[in-house]
């Protein structure tokens, strides 16, 4: 019987035909297959593209209808950082490092106004848009009277069913408020990126919002110098530089329980305990009244040199010291006060100020601040004032 090779023939080159037939098959189907994954990448893509382009606001209209909260940052937890600047060039630069935000990335800032800063970010709402008669001389008022104020926040590129991508920090707002409507409840405000001027407000707040964005970088100092509760105290060492013999040390030798010490170290056994405990516990939130930033260099070198008369050192449970150099703020001019040095005149004899003085933080000159002696009133008092008398 004849019969044919069809392997042997594989590769003649006179009949190629009965080889693709046994293959065909297969080879479409592979085909089809890579065709359907082909589709289905193509369909994935284009729907990333729209999701992509409609978060970026291509999509946008400005004339259309607008949410209540456009200006609004509702996830205030992952704002990193806000700047703040006016139309004269005074800046300020608030941001969060390790959960403590700071201001222009060296001092602390004061924690209530931050959190007063985040409620505003978080809850300013669009009331309505300007009339349009009325826009042009918003626009120009606005032009010479406005806060400049952008808001980063640690944010995706976009977000794809419930998954982050590219998360980065990112500029999320940039909006210009300007000065408060005729009833003072509410402001004029621009949105970067949409034409039209829009009034803004806080629900249940009366009262208008820019004093919320203060562009002075001390108005956000924080003004804490202790905070530390009475169970963290582990010493305190006061030093009296009017009256040496008045200093006292004190060290912790229990749970609510202190040793107290003279000046040189000698323990003293006979003290009113109440009167020392209720001085510790004062350190639980002592605060400075302002910050002293147009005092002249010399002045203040003048202060530095003659006017300290205390020093307090206190250091907490987990060994981190805080000292606080304290000095007596002068009420005469500079002229009087070179005559009454010069004359090697009685300390006691200087004009003091009895309501106020000023203080150094940990050394830090560079920011001088004033402080109230009614704040201080325990933590001023002298050795012999714990003592029990007889």
């Amino acid at each position: 019987m004849f019969t044919i090779n069809f392997f042997a023939l594989k590769s003649h080159s006179l009949y190629p035909i009965p080889y693709f037939c046994i293959f065909a098959p297969q080879y479409l189907e592979i085909m089809k297959k890579k065709h359907i994954y082909l589709i289905i990448a193509g369909v994935l893509f284009l729907l990333c593209l729209v999701i992509i382009l409609f978060k970026t606001g291509v999509f946008s209209s400005t004339k259309g209808n607008l949410k209540s909260d456009l200006f609004a940052v509702k996830d205030t937890a992952n704002v990193t950082r806000v700047f703040i600047a006016d139309m004269n060039g005074e800046q300020v630069l608030l941001n969060r490092r390790d959960g403590t935000w700071y201001v222009n990335d060296s001092v602390r800032a004061q924690p209530v106004m931050i959190k007063d800063l985040l409620g505003v970010i978080r809850n300013v709402t669009l009331q309505q848009v300007v009339a349009q008669t009325a826009q042009s001389n918003i626009n120009k008022m606005m032009s010479v009277n406005a806060i400049k104020v952008e808001i980063y926040q640690n944010a995706p590129k976009f977000t794809l069913f419930g998954k982050k991508f590219f998360e980065k920090e990112r500029k999320v707002k940039t909006y210009y408020m300007g000065p408060a409507t005729m009833n003072n409840l509410a402001n004029f405000a621009i949105l970067e990126g949409y034409d039209e001027p829009y009034i803004v407000y806080i629900p249940g707040f009366r009262g208008y919002i820019t004093p919320f964005f203060s562009f002075n970088p001390t108005d956000w100092y924080n003004k804490d110098l202790f905070s530390t509760k009475i169970t963290r105290i582990k010493s305190l060492k006061v030093q009296d530089f009017d009256h040496p013999e008045e200093s006292f040390f004190v060290e912790k030798a229990g749970a609510r329980f202190f040793n107290l010490f003279d000046s040189q170290h000698q323990p003293i056994l006979d003290y009113d305990t109440v009167k020392l405990l209720d001085m510790l516990s004062g350190y639980r939130d002592l605060n400075s009244e302002i910050y002293v930033n147009d005092m002249n260099k010399e002045a203040q070198d003048s202060i530095l040199r003659f006017n300290k008369f205390r020093t307090i050192t206190l250091i907490d449970v987990d060994g981190n010291e805080t000292r606080l150099d304290m000095y007596r703020k002068l009420t005469a001019s500079a002229q009087y006060l070179d005559a009454i040095f010069e004359q090697d005149a009685p300390k006691n004899d200087l004009p003091y100020n009895r309501d106020n003085f000023y203080a150094i933080l940990n050394g830090n000159t560079d920011n001088m601040v004033q402080c109230q002696y009614f704040g201080f009133d325990r933590q001023v008092q002298p050795l012999s004032y714990f003592l029990k008398q007889r």
